[in-house]
């Protein structure tokens, strides 16, 4: 992923002399696999299910990489040694045909003390669809394109009891967008009511994809809380980031999620191209005003990929994201904004701590504390550059 580049390519350099073989894969270098071939051996491009299938049996018979579909390595047997790219491999049509993971080989019991010690719970990811025919600016999707393939229900249901069985009592769906298809989700839901699986979760929806139905079904199969990608509070700024959503349609998802009994969250960025103080002040009201459980401010990530990217890339600082305990918000900017990365950071908190005294103290008691706050930090922010 787009964060991992230099701890993967440092690891990679770490294992460089207990390895025959190293690989990479996913989205970045997928993208720019030159970027990953000093440290590695082969990268694999796209999905790498079938990729990795092959690649490793074909290394263990010393055989010819070239045969190989979707990698990209370093042919060793010429002088100078030159990087070599095979024939794309096409994606995987029947899902349904990939193995599970085989988790009776994972030390389950780590897994469950570490979510246990951590959130409470014994939580584990499954993702059943694959691809998005959405197109949001600041989306990368190099191994799943805009086409959209899903997993049977059925088949779906069949892993979560093998989850179950191993003792997981939480799940969290990571699709890109697990609502696009009603009558699946529909079905899946009713799967798990029909095989008695004990088992909470957690997805992501489109404001635009989430139905009272949905919702209903969702509740009554095991979900507790729906994540939206809502990402600003002003209609302007929703369509430079092409999101094809409104806030009408954001209030009114949050309300059905809200109504049926699921705790809702959203997720916003603050500070996109093309925003003023009034843009970002809309969108810090609207997350407080929602009725959300749990609100994620972010700043602009431009991925290379993105439209995002390519309409900043000039501007790109040499800035490297670097995860630390130790700061209160754990983001940078990577690039020259019209805005500080301080007086976004502002921002954040601000937003952050008008959603905890609407949360705890309710409308009233936002009246009373909560917006001479709000009044208070709008006045600061403004003067901030």
């Amino acid at each position: 992923m787009f964060s991992m580049k230099n701890s993967a390519i440092r690891l990679a350099q770490l294992l460089r002399q207990e390895c025959d073989l190293l690989v990479a894969g996913g989205p970045l270098p997928t993208l720019y696999p030159d970027d990953y071939l000093g440290a590695f051996d082969v990268v694999c491009i796209g999905e790498g299910e079938e990729t990795m299938h092959e690649l490793v049996q074909t290394w263990e018979k010393r055989g010819d990489l070239s045969g190989v579909r979707g990698i990209c390595y370093q042919n060793r047997s010429e002088t100078p040694r030159r990087w070599v790219k095979t024939l794309p491999r096409p994606p995987i049509e029947n899902l349904d045909g990939i193995p599970f993971p085989a988790r009776d080989l994972f030390d389950n019991e780590a897994y469950q003390d570490y979510f246990l010690k951590r959130l409470s719970r014994k939580e584990t990811s499954i993702i059943t669809t694959r691809g998005c025919p959405f197109d949001c600016d600041f989306c990368s999707r190099p191994i799943f394109p805009r086409s959209f393939r899903s997993r049977s229900a059925e088949n779906v249901v069949d892993e979560l009891c093998d989850i179950s069985r191993l003792g997981y009592d939480w799940v969290w769906f990571s699709d890109d967008c697990f609502t696009l298809n009603t009558r699946r989700v529909i079905e899946i839901c009713e799967g798990i009511r029909s095989r008695h699986l004990n088992l909470n979760w957690e997805c992501l929806s489109r404001v635009d994809t989430f139905s009272l139905d949905i919702a209903d079904a969702m509740r009554s199969a095991g979900c507790r809380r729906v994540y939206f990608g809502i990402e600003s509070g002003d209609d302007g700024v929703l369509k430079e980031m092409r999101k094809e959503i409104s806030t009408d349609d954001v209030r009114r998802a949050v309300e059905i999620a809200v109504k049926t009994g699921l705790e809702a969250a959203g997720f916003f960025i603050i500070g996109y191209p093309g925003e003023n103080d009034s843009t970002i002040l809309r969108t810090l009201k609207f997350a407080t005003m929602l009725p959300l459980d749990y609100v994620s401010f972010t700043l602009p990530y431009p991925i290379p990929g993105t439209g995002l990217y390519n309409r900043v890339r000039d501007r790109m600082n040499e800035q490297e994201w670097k995860y630390s305990p130790w700061r209160l918000i754990d983001h940078a900017l990577l690039y020259d904004s019209e805005f500080s990365e301080f007086k976004l950071k502002f921002a954040i908190l601000k937003g952050a701590v008008q959603h905890r005294i609407m949360r705890s103290a309710g409308r009233r008691g936002y009246d009373l504390v909560g917006k001479p706050f709000e009044d208070l930090t709008d006045m600061i922010f403004t003067k901030l550059r």
